[in-house]
């Protein structure tokens, strides 16, 4: 009988002096380290404060059943997987056996045993049970890397997939690791442990990553330090390349590796360089949306005479997809300037080039002196006849010399006009573009003297998760009547900063404010 390269505990339950002494003997000498208990009390108490691998259990027990001791061994968590071996020389009975397994035996032998017998029986149901506790740390640790896997790929930038990619590998490996990535022409290193819930940050050099990703194709790396990486020790690793081969990453663990952690490591390298692949043409892919939605706005606006005109005009952040907010400022002659806000439903290329269609003939429209409320039919019947099932939102406004402000609102958000009376939004709108309706846009008439601000939004600028919407006008209220100093511009920008939602913002965000001149 081979002796076990670590010894294994097994505890020898039995109130019979003669049986425990020979159970133990034999286990001893077959290089099992082995405890003793006389009955089921002492076992459990012996199972709560020391390790053990396996008991040998007589059925009766003088303080209570064998089987009684196996329900508690396995109802418990710290102590299910143990097996517990049973053995009796007066439950000799099919019944007695059948009922023992399946109460959770894993085995049972009916004295009297046989040396070779026992220590069989011992060696096969630690073989079976070392095995199944394997395959369960594998697929916990399979668990775990695919779960990190899949936060690592989500991660919109390197510096959150160096993050995931630390913690998901300390806790897959249960060692020190560290992460070197290539991003924009410099190295960038991330070391984590099982103890550290944050990876630590650090510079090194593009050359060095080149240098660590050699020496792990090699076969190991000696000494991290070289690259920058302050691990102790040589460790071993994984390289992240491009389609072509290129490294532009090294994943490094400060432990031994088995060729099943080299797998492993391999296949956490493989999506680290696919998720880096994703981020470039995430990148790529936006800088076209933005250029494109850039182009689609006024390269300009107008100074009128008797008018200044700012706006501001961000994209949401996140997104690659185009929106199908626009604003549009005119000066018709110098008498009338047209200022508008628009919103076309929905983030997709659609959006955005109905959004053009519409500003375009809206401009070419408001070009022959057509009145707003005409305008906002015009631009219904586009929708209907063309877009059918897209719908828009839409306020224009005309600022005359003469001190008139006329106003359209089509479903859009409220302007806010602040003059001498105060601060407060032009109430009346009609139902948004899109739709077929007899009910007409209204006209609404208000005064527009020197030092009058009308402000017009789109909702991205005021909607936030989990608030209502009234929140966000009230506080854009706020913001524009204790500005009463600021141009055009910085009220613009004081807006964006009090009244946007900043990070949390999920819409794009078009401004347009109009101040009257002095006399």
């Amino acid at each position: 009988m081979s002796v076990p390269t670590t010894p294994a505990t097994v505890l020898v339950v039995d109130d019979a002096p003669g049986s425990r002494l020979v159970f133990t003997k034999w286990l001893g000498r077959a290089g099992y380290r082995v405890l003793e208990a006389t009955t089921g009390e002492q076992a459990l108490d012996l199972l709560s404060r020391v390790k053990t691998d396996l008991v040998v259990l007589d059925v009766n027990l003088p303080d209570m059943s064998g089987l009684d001791v196996c329900d508690q061994i396995k109802g418990s968590r710290a102590t299910a997987s143990i097996p517990v071996l049973h053995v009796s020389a007066t439950a000799t009975a099919p019944d007695d056996r059948s009922q023992a397994l399946n109460r959770g035996a894993d085995g049972y032998l009916i004295e009297p045993i046989e040396r070779d017998e026992l220590l069989a029986t011992v060696t096969s149901l630690l073989r079976y049970h070392e095995a199944r506790r394997v395959a369960e740390r594998l697929a916990s640790r399979l668990e775990r890397l695919h779960q990190a896997t899949l936060l690592m790929s989500a991660s919109p930038t390197v510096t959150e997939l160096m993050q995931f990619a630390c913690t998901g590998l300390a806790s897959v490996f249960g060692s020190a690791v560290a992460v070197l990535l290539i991003r924009d022409g410099a190295g960038r290193v991330a070391v984590g442990s099982p103890n550290l819930l944050d990876p630590e940050f650090g510079e090194c050099t593009a050359e060095q990553v080149r240098a660590a990703a050699a020496a792990v194709r090699s076969g190991s790396v000696a000494d991290p330090s070289a690259f920058g990486v302050p691990l102790a020790g040589p460790a071993h690793g994984s390289v992240v390349a491009t389609p072509q081969g290129e490294p532009v990453g090294v994943l490094l663990l400060a432990a031994p590796g088995s060729p099943e952690d080299d797998l492993m490591l391999d296949h956490f390298a493989q999506a680290a360089a696919v998720t880096l692949e994703n981020q470039r043409l995430y990148a790529v892919e936006h800088k076209i949306a933005l250029t494109l939605q850039r182009a689609m706005l006024p390269a300009s606006v107008p100074q009128p005479e008797h008018v200044e005109i700012a706006v501001q005009y961000q994209a949401v952040g996140d997104s690659v997809e185009i929106g199908g907010d626009f604003y549009e400022a005119i000066a018709l002659d110098d008498e009338v300037t047209l200022v508008a806000v628009g919103d076309v439903v929905g983030h997709s290329l659609r959006a955005a080039t109905v959004m053009a269609e519409l500003r375009h003939s809206l401009r070419a429209f408001a070009s022959v002196r057509m009145p707003a409320e005409e305008i906002m039919g015009r631009l219904n019947a586009i929708l209907l006849e063309s877009h059918p099932g897209l719908t828009a939102t839409l306020c224009i406004a005309e600022i005359h010399r003469s001190g008139e402000l006329r106003v359209v609102n089509a479903g859009h958000i409220l302007p806010l006009l602040r003059d001498h009376r105060g601060t407060s939004y032009v109430a009346g709108h009609g139902p948004l573009l899109g739709l077929r309706t007899s009910k007409p846009v209204p006209v609404v008439t208000e005064t527009f003297g020197p030092g009058s601000v009308l402000v017009l939004v789109t909702d991205g600028l005021l909607e936030r998760r989990y608030e209502d919407l009234e929140i966000g006008l009230d506080r854009l209220r706020a913001t524009v009547a204790g500005d009463a100093a600021a141009d055009p511009a910085e009220l613009c920008e004081r807006i964006l900063a009090e009244v946007g939602a900043g990070e949390d913002t999920f819409d794009d965000i078009a401004i347009v404010v109009a101040r009257g001149r002095p006399a």
